[in-house]
Order: C-alpha cells, then sequence, then structure tokens
C-alpha cells in the first residue's frame, strides 16, 4: 500500500477517534467547571463559618469584660454613697463615668460583632441555596458524562483496534513523524492542496494558505509515496484523486 494511501487512512481513523473522545473530553471538561464552583462554594461556606465562630468568641469575651465592668460599677456606686468627703466622693464620680464609657464602649464594639454576624448569616443563606443548585449540576454533569462515556466506548474500542491495524501499514519513521505531529497540532496533521489557479500553477496548503512551489505538489501528485510538509505550518500535505486527475491532464 503506497504510503500516503496508508497515511490518510490511519489520519482518517484517528480523527473519528478524536471526535469521539471530544464528546467524553467536553462533557468532562463542563463537570470539572462545575466542581471548581461547588468547591469555591463550599470554601466560602468554610470561611464564612470560621468568621461567624471568631465573632461570637469575641462577642462573648466582650460580654465577660461588660459584666465585670458593670460589676466594678456596683461596687463603685456603693462606694460613692458612703463617701465621707467631697473629694473622696468626686474621685469616684470621676472613675463612675470612666467605667460607664467604658462599658458603652465594649457594648458597641459587642453590637458591631452581632451585625456583622446579621450580615454573615443572609451570605450564608445565600451560599446554601447557591449550594444547592450547583450540587444538583454537578450530579446532572456527572451523569451526562457517564452517558456520554458509555456512548462511545464501543466504537471507540472498534476505531482503536482499526487505528492499531492502520499504523502497521504506515513505515515506522513515517508513523513517527506522524505521531509527533499529533502531539504538537493536537490531532490536525494532515491538510489539502488547494488548486488557486492552475492555469499559472498557484496552489496553497488548504491549513495556513502559503504557497506552495509548484515542484512540491508535483512530487507529492506523481508519487503516493512522497511524504511531503508544508514548511509553514508544518502539516503533512495530500492531494485528492480529483486534483492528481486534473493535474495530470493538464
Amino acid at each position: 500500500m503506497p504510503v500516503m494511501t496508508a497515511l490518510l487512512a490511519l489520519h482518517q481513523t484517528e480523527r473519528q477517534i478524536r471526535a469521539l473522545r471530544s464528546r467524553v473530553d467536553s462533557a468532562q471538561i463542563y463537570l470539572n467547571a462545575q466542581k471548581r464552583k461547588l468547591d469555591d462554594v463550599t470554601t466560602r461556606q468554610n470561611e464564612l463559618g470560621d468568621t461567624k465562630k471568631q465573632r461570637q468568641a469575641r462577642i462573648g469575651a466582650l460580654e465577660t469584660e461588660s459584666a465585670s465592668v458593670e460589676e466594678r460599677l456596683g461596687k463603685l456606686r456603693e462606694d460613692l454613697n458612703s463617701a465621707t468627703s467631697t473629694k473622696e466622693y468626686h474621685g469616684l464620680l470621676n472613675e463612675v463615668n470612666a467605667q460607664k464609657d467604658a462599658k458603652r464602649e465594649l457594648d458597641d464594639k459587642a453590637l458591631a460583632e452581632m451585625s456583622e454576624i446579621e450580615s454573615i448569616d443572609t451570605e450564608l443563606g445565600t451560599l446554601a441555596d447557591n449550594l444547592t443548585e450547583r450540587e444538583t449540576v454537578v450530579t446532572k454533569a456527572t451523569t451526562e458524562l457517564e452517558e456520554r462515556t458509555a456512548e462511545v466506548a464501543d466504537r471507540l474500542a472498534e476505531l482503536e483496534t482499526e487505528r492499531d491495524t492502520r499504523r502497521a501499514d504506515v513505515d515506522a519513521s513515517t508513523l513517527d513523524r506522524y505521531e509527533e505531529l499529533l502531539d504538537d497540532l493536537d490531532g490536525d496533521v494532515m491538510t489539502e492542496v488547494l488548486a488557486i489557479d492552475p492555469r499559472r500553477r498557484e496552489y496553497a496548503c488548504a491549513e495556513c494558505s502559503v504557497h506552495l512551489p509548484f515542484d512540491k505538489v508535483n512530487r507529492i501528485t506523481a508519487s503516493a509515496d512522497e511524504v511531503l510538509e508544508c514548511e509553514t505550518c508544518m502539516r503533512i500535505l495530500f492531494v485528492t484523486e480529483e486534483f492528481r486527475e486534473e493535474l495530470v491532464k493538464k
């Protein structure tokens, strides 16, 4: 079998395999994206949960400190009522006022923390709804991936067996180069030669539209064992039978 004939047959099988895999790959990509979104929601929930616990702990500490100040105020009021001199009375009164200011500041801080917790609870409620939605989407995406995988499994196995057979029809050096290009060009390895103006011997690569020397086109057309690449996009060039027949006529 001529090299280019074997190579084109292999390439057609490879394209079918990649087309089937792309269906599964697209479902996998979609699932991965939805999982990341779900993880983002979960991470945010955990962050807010930790922040809420920290603020609740601060409120507890502020309330304890406020209770201590209140206790101190009670003692100062008792001392104030039993003051025996004006100086002592004013001194105690100043301390009472200072403790009131301290307690007011502590209570304001506690209220601010409570307000922040209310905001956190509101966001957590929204996230809970979002989490439910995301879990539903991930479940559906998982099912779709499993269904697509099952749909193509048998045909994919057939094509992979066929590809192995077609590989055996291609000589080792050409096969090595072809598979090297498969990785570099993401499967888009071969491209057709286009006739732009046959009378003027103007031909181009169908992939990159770069002009091809007539000598190269002639070599490809004349021999099915000639494997040549476009010097610009590096793809293996081929001609159709119709192209070959037309060029031979001319």
